[in-house]
């Protein structure tokens, strides 16, 4: 159970209200952001929203970055909820095994293994090293690595409320239908 009550949608206010009413199911996650201020709730959802639907980021190296968030993180919630947009966007079922030992693991390209080790460095020292950064910059445009930062970053503040909330999963966790929603 988690450890703060999720929002109480009949006394939540009406942008909240339509938030949560707009999603495909209501979400734990979603519920428990929604106990945030109106402006913080409605802004974090365009946010996580616009990341997901209309980043100039690859869907599949966004989804490798944020299962790699979540596994630095020890998000279960996170990583349940993501890996099937994860196999929707191109992930392969080896990879999805190989994200916790990325290093020595062979089913990674060249590119997936910058964003993983990138991935690292900002998700556990915040900074990325700049000698990855040029590596990304041969193959990615400045917005996408932004939006990559962007990613890493959101989504471990997101691991870090569900962690500390204790976040339950949902009994059709990890079969969510987000999939219509994402990019490729």
């Amino acid at each position: 159970m988690a450890l703060l009550p999720y929002v109480d949608e009949s006394t939540a206010p009406e942008k909240t209200r339509e938030i949560l009413g707009n999603t495909p199911r209501k979400l734990n996650v979603a519920r428990m952001m929604a106990n945030a201020s109106e402006a913080v709730f409605h802004n974090f959802s365009r946010l996580g929203n616009a990341l997901l639907t209309k980043g100039k980021l690859d869907s599949k190296l966004r989804e490798i970055a944020i299962l790699r968030t979540a596994k630095v993180s020890s998000s279960v919630y996170e990583w349940t909820q993501h890996v099937p947009i994860a196999i929707a966007v191109g992930v392969s079922d080896d990879q999805l095994a190989a994200i916790d030992k990325w290093e020595s693991a062979t089913c990674f390209n060249d590119l997936e293994r910058l964003v993983l080790r990138f991935t690292d460095e900002v998700a556990r020292g915040v900074k990325g090293k700049k000698e990855t950064l040029a590596a990304l910059q041969k193959h990615l445009g400045q917005g996408e690595i932004v939006e990559l930062i962007m990613s890493i970053g959101f989504w471990g503040m997101v691991a870090r409320v569900l962690e500390t909330t204790e976040v339950d999963l949902e009994d059709f966790a990890g079969k969510v239908n987000l999939l219509a929603r994402t990019k490729k």
